[in-house]
């Protein structure tokens, strides 16, 4: 029986632009379909490698500062743009959350931090990034993520927060892709992030003056996620028990 749920991801996540993203982001809003209680543990401007990084080093923790298990735990983790990266900084990070453990150590990187004059992001995208590669890597931190969290009895479910891989992915990212299970991906395939939160949500929703979802749109893609995760336990299958609880 789902008791907790646990999301992660970036400002999608997050709730940027929202008046109060504790109450107006998705996974509040989701929390409150489904009865539970809720954790956001996402970042502005977080990568996908601090998704999984950030979800694995706080799962055991939160789940026993909450009093439930992984077994009870809904792990919701919205992934982002392929073309952002995390390291370990010599200064702390302003941007990061400082109110979870070691956050503040780590580095975000971004394009969008080379117009800030991030002399490490330069470096980043100038000498290390390859789009291919990064396709690959996140396909295959996806993977051993949803493991980790399999193995600690979670139930796992995932989404795209735009439409952030390749138009062309390499043989080698298709290859590891095959690895996941559709039924856990909202839209039910983990190459197609076309079926993703702003896509669902741009023609009929106002955004904000950076992109971002509003309140309303907020609202309506987390009743979409509310949904098929109630009957989604396979895509098209009918969930057999009652995962929930309102307790």
């Amino acid at each position: 029986m789902i008791r907790f749920l646990i999301a992660n991801g970036c400002s999608y996540t997050r709730g940027a632009e929202l008046d109060d993203p504790g109450r107006e982001a998705w996974p509040a809003v989701l929390a409150g379909q489904l009865g539970i209680p809720f954790v956001n543990l996402a970042c502005d401007g977080g990568s996908n490698r601090r998704i999984v990084r950030t979800t694995v080093g706080n799962l055991h923790r939160l789940c026993a500062e909450n009093g439930v298990s992984p077994a009870e735990t809904l792990v919701f983790c919205m992934w982002t743009g392929l073309t952002r990266g995390e390291c370990r900084g010599r200064r702390p990070d302003p941007g990061n959350r400082p109110d979870l453990p070691y956050e503040t150590d780590w580095h975000r990187l971004g394009r969008w931090r080379i117009a800030e004059g991030d002399t490490v992001s330069q470096a980043y995208f100038s000498r290390l990034w390859d789009q291919r590669g990064a396709a690959v890597d996140f396909f295959t931190d996806w993977i051993l993520l949803d493991s980790f969290l399999r193995d600690s009895g979670a139930l796992a479910r995932y989404a795209f927060a735009w439409d952030v891989l390749p138009r062309k992915l390499g043989r080698q990212a298709v290859d590891v892709a095959g690895g996941l299970a559709q039924a856990t991906v909202y839209g039910g395939d983990p190459t197609d992030a076309e079926q993703s939160f702003y896509n669902a949500i741009q023609r009929n929703f106002s955004v904000g003056k950076l992109y971002h979802p509003l309140a309303a749109a907020h609202v309506y893609f987390a009743q979409e996620l509310a949904a098929w995760t109630r009957t989604g336990l396979g895509v098209g299958s009918p969930p057999s028990t009652n995962y929930f609880s309102k307790g």
